[in-house]
């Protein structure tokens, strides 16, 4: 055993909010902290123990080097902790997003992540094809990553990010005439139904592909949306007379099947994350086919909000039926009301009284 070392504060372990446990302890005056990367207090107990023995020993590197972290167990020890604490569907953008910096940075220390390297990342993002709106939302989940490394202490400073890249101003919803065009090339019944009810429902996606039978009428008129989403509540969904008509071809079609809508058709057990980029996919091709390429799948619910707005339903309607937590992201559709322009007009004033002419 070697030398015991003194001065040492008695360590302990420590349960994290994020529900990782650490060892924690006192030494040189400064307060440290190391993770046991496990949310179980068993094997916790035992690491816990190990790292004591180990600490007041001296066989631990000087804390002084910093804790030595490198990207793959840290992302792995993340995701564990998003699949825990957030919806499947944002841990999965997490997943995408640092998979992409896997392959970019390999297995580097955090500590030695700079600014270049998610310059680096960016450009080979966009060689590899990606546009601004895909690496903008991946840099976001990069940054967010990086934003708990600094808070778990496993990096010594916040990391600068650049400024997002410029995207390109696309109208995110569909017009009546772009809707037609669209559903003439959808020739697949089942997904043409799948994109019907978005438009008329404001479903997203992965909430359309968590609906099962027992959901329609869960209470009467109502569809109930599963808490496994970007809200990570649980919700209720007006069925609209032509979303009837749609639940109701939906019910005939799904048969025997637990969830009303399987687009990856054969498999065994449902993947939602995978369905969910199946139907992307599958979207763009037909969109690519109508002429209306610059448009995806999400346009749908943009395009119930807005027609919303254009009918001039009010912005607190829309919030609810979109489920929006905030009114800043239901503001974006006011702008395309007749009636919201109208007010905004008539809030104009100088002041200023009309000056009098002479005659003659």
């Amino acid at each position: 055993m070697g030398k015991i070392k003194y001065g040492l504060a008695e360590p302990y372990l420590y349960k994290h909010p994020n529900g990782i446990y650490y060892a924690c302890w006192r030494q040189d005056n400064k307060n440290r902290r190391k993770s046991l990367r496990t949310e179980d207090e068993a094997l916790a107990n035992r690491r816990f123990r190990n790292f004591k023995r180990d600490l007041l020993a001296g066989r631990l590197v000087s804390i002084e080097t910093g804790v030595s972290k490198k990207l793959y167990e840290f992302i792995d020890e993340l995701l564990a902790h998003k699949e825990a604490t957030t919806s499947e569907q944002n841990a999965y953008l997490y997943e995408v997003a640092l998979d992409k910096a896997k392959k970019c940075w390999k297995d580097i220390p955090l500590q030695h992540i700079t600014g270049r390297h998610i310059d680096t990342l960016i450009l080979d993002m966009a060689r590899k094809g990606l546009k601004p709106p895909t690496i903008n939302k991946n840099i976001r989940h990069i940054k967010g990553a990086l934003s708990k490394a600094y808070e778990w202490d496993y990096i010594s400073k916040p990391l600068k990010f650049p400024k997002p890249l410029e995207e390109e101003e696309v109208n995110r919803y569909f017009t009546l005439n772009d809707l037609k065009k669209l559903f003439d090339v959808i020739d697949d019944l089942e997904f043409a139904d799948l994109c019907l009810l978005s438009a008329y429902s404001a479903l997203r996606s992965g909430e359309l592909l968590r609906l099962k039978k027992s959901d329609i009428d869960n209470p009467t008129d109502f569809l109930r949306i599963s808490s496994k989403q970007k809200n990570k509540t649980e919700a209720r969904v007006p069925i609209n007379k032509n979303s009837r008509e749609i639940l109701s071809r939906c019910l005939k079609r799904s048969k025997n099947r637990l969830y009303l809508f399987q687009i990856k058709k054969g498999a065994v057990k449902k993947n939602i994350n995978k369905e969910v980029d199946a139907v992307s996919k599958k979207f763009k091709a037909y969109a690519r086919k109508a002429g209306l390429e610059k448009h995806r799948f999400h346009d749908l619910r943009h395009t119930f909000g807005s027609h919303m707005a254009m009918m001039d339903k009010g912005e607190t309607t829309i919030k609810e039926l979109m489920r929006h937590k905030s009114s800043k992201s239901t503001a974006v559709y006011m702008k395309l009301s007749p009636k919201h322009l109208k007010g905004a007009s008539e809030d104009l004033n100088y002041g200023l009284l009309p000056v009098a002419k002479k005659d003659g």
